[in-house]
């Protein structure tokens, strides 16, 4: 009796060593024995068994119970399984044909050639008109001009122009009062080429005046210090600026205003180093002028 017991435990553990062993059971077997080291390759557990059913003429599905019915299914469901395989290649084998013709495509497009680089040397843009400069600060500070006084002025008229105002003294007297009827609407007076002033209105309806529509004199290449409007009857567009030229470096005051279609412009020309002095007289004279309605 124990002899059989001794044989049945032998053949037992014969057959669990020759059995698969899982992946939980190796991890157990490592735990319990670290230190051991089989060289014999396991047998791979066995692939389970496919899940068959059987379906009759009514829909009903059940798991079949004879080997025959298994056989049947198993034949049954062959042809099913082969034609998702041939279906399964065919999509394959189409997308290596797309694949080819995509690939065959992009080398037959025509490359675009590379933007060619001229080395001749371009042309340089035109650059525009400077404009003139403004130094924003006046020359001097109110403080340091002088104050006009009653007895730099004396008074002028323009019959043909229609106007009057206060000239300065200290810029002369008029070159042109030996010059019979030389002065029409024009009124000037020069002390020298940097110290004089002129006076004139521009009048469409002027038929008398020599040269009627003659504007001011304009200084080019001057600096232009400031610009501004002031005026209550007359509103004065002003501008002030230095010029320097072969007669030295003056300040120009330079005036013009509209009103009844005529144009009435003013101008006093000063040496740079004598603003203190006339320019204050230039600004007296402007705010002088006045517009004689009646004749």
């Amino acid at each position: 009796m124990r002899a059989a017991a001794l044989l049945a435990c032998l053949t037992l553990s014969m057959c669990s060593a020759a059995a698969a062993a899982t992946p939980d059971e190796v991890w157990q077997d490592y735990q319990k024995r670290p230190d051991y080291v089989s060289t014999q390759p396991r047998q791979p557990a066995p692939a389970p068994t496919p899940h068959i059913t059987v379906e009759d003429n009514t829909g009903h599905i059940s798991e079949p119970t004879t080997p025959q019915q298994a056989k049947e299914k198993a034949v049954a469901t062959a042809p099913a399984e082969r034609a998702r395989s041939r279906t399964g290649k065919a999509k394959k084998h189409l997308a290596e044909q797309n694949a080819d013709a995509a690939a065959v495509a992009e080398n037959q497009t025509p490359k675009q050639p590379a933007p060619a680089v001229g080395t001749a040397p371009q042309a340089a843009a035109p650059k525009p008109k400077p404009l003139p400069s403004l130094v924003k600060k006046p020359p001097l500070p109110k403080q340091f001009l002088r104050t006009p006084q009653p007895g730099d002025f004396v008074t002028a008229n323009s019959a043909a122009g229609s106007y009057s105002l206060l000239l300065p003294q200290a810029f002369g007297s008029d070159p042109l009062e030996q010059l019979p009827s030389a002065q029409g609407a024009m009124l000037v007076r020069a002390a020298s080429n940097t110290l004089m002033c002129a006076a004139t209105v521009l009048d469409p309806t002027d038929t008398v005046s020599y040269d009627a529509q003659q504007p001011l004199p304009a200084y080019a290449n001057k600096k232009l210090y400031c610009r501004w409007q002031h005026g209550t009857a007359l509103v004065w567009d002003c501008a002030l600026s230095r010029h320097e030229d072969f007669y030295g470096d003056k300040l120009l005051l330079e005036a013009s205003a509209k009103q009844n279609g005529k144009t009435y412009q003013l101008l006093y020309v000063m040496p740079a180093e004598q603003t203190r002095v006339y320019l204050p007289q230039a600004l007296y004279s402007l705010d002088s002028f006045a517009v004689n309605e009646n004749k």
